[in-house]
């Protein structure tokens, strides 16, 4: 049996004795790892990574279907509900996730204004990012590993939980792990074709949400170790392709954000005018807590002992291995430095990458972990077995836990569609509708459904016609204060009716005097 280095050594001279562009070798390059990879891989093999796969795209599917949230409606209805030129260019809140934006403006015309539509881009892109995070960590280390990482990343509940909100954060996972795998390509063959591919991915993410910063220059720095560890005679070339690389990422990333640079200036894609005003003296006081938010966050969906043998596989991988120390390295100081020039930890949801990177340690862990079990405990138990045991119990193992905790500490909105399905029905031409802020861009997405746009229903009721106030409660504006945010008097009106009763909201009709 051929050795693991003579199988490189000739994948290497089969690729360099193809003739042509880089577009050709690079095609052949994508050839040859599909027909390895299914010549090395089982049957049983295969059908496991598409069970896993297909697990992970259920739990994110039951989460799509949960209701609304303020912030996804909010993003909706200030960016993607506009023409596209405001939707690329308007950057009045950080909630516009551009690439996002575009992707939902597309799919919620294609299949209408419901809760699919909206989340689809989202799901699919943390669909999609599974199979690629196999890919790379089976290029890096062994179909085992990348068994079980793969199982942990489909049912990883924060990973779950972020997929199925309408945001561009998946988005950004799913190029990040496609210039990860793209990297992988220009560590072993020096393709200009696949750095330039590399440099697009990382632009591309990048558009999707400004915080893919820290996941593109982890992209980079880990390529630029890889090849400083692997080559000494041609790494100058190697380094070139490099630098084509970041080129291109740079000038692509400027060039998608130029309409929003020319409307708000180039500082606001990191320091936002909406939010609180960073300094170092701010920065130094709270980022304690926030790193705590960002470690109760990851931790809650599971057990705390979970969490304490998930710390101790981290460091045990970090020690055995050196490929995932290179890892982890252009981890650290992709973020860490750009944090501190940036004095702001940021929100948790924009760290989710980070779990790819723990769970990959995990699996390196557990990995060794069965091997020892097979070596010392049960010597019948082959690898084959014991890694999809593996596999599945740590699937099942991350969901059962924490699905029921996703699903109910993000402030989902049933009352939004409710309150839309009510409007429909019982207003007419003539009627208005005055709306509590909370409220109003939930229940305006959910209206656009029933062919009602709920900007031009504002104002006042044509004669004969009702005013429909709807009122966040409780301890929220009371049905004056309402009246007031539409320019608008109680006094003009006769005594209210309280046509529906939510916990959240109530809806009162009247007529003018």
């Amino acid at each position: 049996m051929s050795s693991p280095q003579h199988r490189s050594r000739g994948r290497r001279r089969s690729s360099e004795q193809v003739q042509g562009s880089a577009w050709a070798r690079f095609l052949h390059d994508v050839r040859d790892v599909k027909e390895r990879y299914l010549k090395q891989t089982s049957a049983a093999h295969k059908r496991f990574v598409l069970l896993l796969i297909t697990g992970g795209a259920v739990l994110r599917i039951w989460c799509m279907l949960l209701p609304i949230t303020a912030d996804e409606a909010v993003a909706y209805m200030t960016f993607a509900a506009k023409p596209i030129g405001e939707s690329i260019s308007n950057y009045a809140l950080p909630s516009n996730h551009v690439f996002h934006t575009v992707l939902t403006k597309w799919s919620t015309a294609l299949f209408g204004s419901n809760l699919v539509a909206l989340r689809l881009p989202s799901v699919l892109a943390g669909v999609l990012v599974l199979p690629l995070f196999y890919l790379f960590v089976r290029s890096m280390f062994n179909r085992y590993i990348a068994l079980m990482a793969l199982a942990m990343a489909a049912a990883s509940p924060c990973l779950v939980e972020v997929s199925a909100l309408a945001h561009g954060y998946s988005l950004a996972w799913f190029w990040w792990m496609l210039a990860l795998v793209l990297g992988r390509h220009v560590v072993r063959e020096n393709n200009t074709l696949t750095a330039v591919l590399m440099g697009v991915s990382c632009a591309l993410g990048m558009w999707a949400v400004p915080t893919m910063m820290p996941m593109a220059l982890m992209v980079f720095f880990w390529v630029v170790f890889s090849l400083l560890g692997k080559y000494e005679r041609s790494v100058s070339t190697r380094m070139a392709s490099v630098g084509l690389s970041l080129l291109v990422f740079l000038v692509l990333t400027t060039l998608l954000y130029f309409p929003v640079i020319l409307s708000h200036g180039l500082d606001q894609l990191f320091h936002h005018a909406t939010e609180e005003q960073y300094s170092w003296k701010n920065f130094s006081h709270t980022y304690p807590d926030r790193v705590l938010d960002l470690w109760v966050w990851i931790v809650d969906p599971t057990y705390w002992w979970v969490a304490a043998l998930g710390f101790v596989s981290l460091t045990h991988a970090a020690y055995i291995s050196v490929k995932y120390r290179t890892i982890l390295i252009a981890m650290v100081i992709g973020a860490v430095p750009l944090t501190l020039i940036l004095a702001d930890v940021g929100s948790t949801h924009q760290w989710a990458y980070l779990l790819f990177v723990f769970h990959l340690g995990m699996s390196i862990a557990a990995f060794y972990l069965l091997k020892f079990v097979q070596d010392k405990v049960i010597k019948t138990l082959g690898k084959r077995t014991r890694t999809a045991g593996g596999a599945l119990v740590l699937f099942v193992g991350f969901a059962l836990p924490g699905m029921g905790v996703v699903r109910e500490r993000v402030l989902h909105l049933p009352e939004a569609a409710a309150c839309a399905e009510h409007l429909a029905q019982a207003m007419r031409p003539a009627d208005r509708m005055c709306m509590d802020t909370f409220w109003f861009a939930p229940v305006a997405f959910h209206l656009r459904a029933h062919d009602m746009d709920a900007e031009q229903l504002e104002g006042l009721p044509n004669p004969g016609g009702m005013q429909f106030v709807v009122v966040l409660q409780p301890n929220g504006q009371s049905m004056e204060g309402v009246l007031m945010r539409c320019d608008q008097r109680a006094e003009a009106y006769e005594l209210p009716t309280r046509v529906k009763d939510w916990d959240r909201m109530e809806i009162f009709a009247a007529r003018l005097r």
